[in-house]
């Protein structure tokens, strides 16, 4: 297969693939546990505040299905526009993140 080229900014120069570096240099893909904490916590209460309406236990479990109920509740955002609006943008963030997870766990359910 022959070697592509990418074309910078600079139309005279061209820099070979082999040469293109996605992540940072020597770096490796790096864990900011600044981001990741506060959102694992986040993710736990979701978590527990779905499992008291459609039930479910274990902190593990309320972690898993809080993060991913924020990603489905961010995702229901961006493809239907639906919002809670409470007035302050962390409720609004936690309530749609509740919603995701309810709906991660009705979603488990009617699969097994």
């Amino acid at each position: 297969m022959p070697t592509r080229t990418r074309k910078p900014p600079e139309p005279d120069r061209v820099i070979p693939d082999d040469k293109v570096e996605i992540l940072p240099p020597g770096g490796g893909l790096m864990l900011d546990w600044r981001r990741l904490v506060p959102t694992i916590a986040l993710g736990t209460v979701t978590g527990f505040a779905a499992s008291l309406i459609v039930g479910g236990g274990g902190l593990v479990r309320h972690a898993v299905v809080g993060v991913l109920g924020m990603l489905v509740g961010q995702g229901l955002v961006r493809l239907t526009g639906w919002r809670v609006r409470t007035g302050h943008a962390f409720l609004d963030e936690a309530a749609m993140a509740v919603l995701g997870a309810i709906l991660v766990v009705l979603l488990a359910r009617f699969i097994a």
